[in-house]
């Protein structure tokens, strides 16, 4: 996470897709069959497996696949458009500087759409798929759904768009329905077959279960567990205790599981660790104050705990969100002050690399509002020409929440609420 380069070469690249986890051939010839369409979406509980698909499918499929990795930060449509554009441009030399985003810093969602459309037509002839990961995170962003909605309704035929999410991507689905252009996944279809079930704790146990165990496992799950167990998350001590345990599996006994049968060193160096949304090696050495963070990436990613890579140098690390929440949580009601001080250095970090937005947020959530608030004063007019708008709107809404002034911030949002005709709400703003 040390500069914006490495944030977006992780936000581009998949998962690594390794020998420790079941290949799903069932469901990556599906999604093969259904890529003459323009969307297929995949929409599940979290721990259906869902990243793990996308991975699985990039690692056997000889289509060209461009991937994002969506953050809340993509709620803002020219973040997102910078995603895109770095994706694509990736796979594909020649579209190398298209569109050029720095033109189209405040244009319309649908204006953005058309020059992705427009760069695509012209220069991409060959089919393809863009895989996006984590859409439920940009359900609430109108000018990101605008953005696909236009996408989709003039996408080019050698084009297929999977979308997977928690949520189905809140586009309109109609159209593409009534033309045959969608197909969609669900938790049902994402749930382990028997067979897979099986096929999986060989893997993970190196031998074969009895066919009681294998029954009781099916019951115990029910369904949702399966993204941690495909992810290759339990170890097989793990997994021998679900196979006596009574009740439904639920998520905070399985992270306890995992966390607690690790030794002490490695436990304290995840959750501290975790207050790093993506992170490199030397970024925990910097923000951890140590020296020998690779070795413990290194281990937790060979033991499967909670944890993915990929295969960029320097290589990223990132926890399944919701163990990275939990880890969040532990440190918080065991040393509420500690967890302020790191997300105080990660902050610091961040924002002398450069990543703003994240240095920001990371500020707030640690309860240096005075800090957040003079970077994001020094920063506005900045994101602002950037066409960054969702961004500033972001901010302010924290920074109203903290009753912190950021006069400069309420300033940029009334303008851009002025450019799009928006009186009244430009008005307001700078009156916040």
């Amino acid at each position: 996470m040390a500069t914006i380069n490495a944030l977006i070469k992780h936000a581009i690249t998949a998962p690594k897709f390794d020998r420790g986890k079941i290949h799903r051939e069932r469901l990556v010839d599906a999604i093969h069959a259904n890529v003459p369409r323009k969307l297929i979406v995949i929409a599940a509980p979290a721990g259906y497996g869902k990243t793990t698909i996308l991975a699985d499918f990039t690692a056997c499929t000889d289509l060209p696949v461009c991937w994002l990795r969506l953050t809340d930060a993509d709620r803002d449509v020219m973040r997102l458009a910078t995603v895109l554009a770095a994706s694509l441009q990736r796979r594909f030399r020649r579209l190398r500087g298209k569109p050029d985003l720095e033109i189209l810093a405040g244009a319309s969602p649908e204006a953005i759409a058309h020059a992705f459309l427009e760069a695509i037509d012209d220069n991409v002839s060959e089919t393809f798929v863009i895989a996006i990961d984590d859409v439920h995170l940009i359900n609430h962003s109108k000018p990101v759904l605008r953005f696909f909605d236009a996408f989709l309704d003039e996408q080019p035929d050698q084009v297929t768009m999977i979308a997977a999410g928690r949520e189905v991507l809140e586009v309109s689905l109609a159209k593409l329905m009534a033309d045959g252009d969608l197909e969609g996944f669900g938790p049902h279809d994402l749930a382990l077959t028997r067979d897979e079930l099986e096929a999986l704790t060989h893997n993970v146990l190196n031998k074969n279960l009895q066919t009681a165990e294998i029954d009781h496992l099916m019951e115990q799950t029910r369904g949702w567990i399966t993204g941690v167990l495909l992810s290759g998350m339990l170890s097989g001590s793990s997994l021998r205790s679900m196979i006596v345990q009574t009740g439904p599996m639920v998520y905070e006994y399985l992270a306890s599981v995992v966390l607690n049968r690790q030794p002490d060193d490695i436990r304290r160096f995840m959750i501290d660790s975790a207050v790093l949304p993506v992170m490199t090696a030397a970024d925990c050495d910097q923000v951890l104050k140590r020296k020998d963070s690779q070795r413990y990436l290194s281990r937790i990613l060979r033991e499967g705990l909670f944890i993915t890579t990929t295969d960029i140098s320097p290589r990223t690390y990132e926890y399944h969100p919701q163990f990275r929440q939990f880890l969040l949580d532990l440190l918080s009601g065991a040393d509420d002050k500690r967890l302020r001080s790191l997300r105080i250095r990660a902050a610091v970090y961040l924002e002398e690399a450069g990543s703003i937005d994240k240095a920001v947020d990371i500020y707030l959530d640690a309860g240096a509002d005075h800090r957040a608030a003079i970077l994001a004063e020094k920063h506005a007019q900045g994101m602002f020409y950037q066409g960054r708008v969702q961004t500033l709107k972001d901010w302010g809404l924290r920074l109203k929440e903290s009753n912190m002034a950021a006069p400069k911030v309420f300033l940029y949002i009334a303008k851009s609420y002025t450019d799009q005709g928006e009186l009244e709400k430009a008005k307001a703003s700078l009156h916040e």
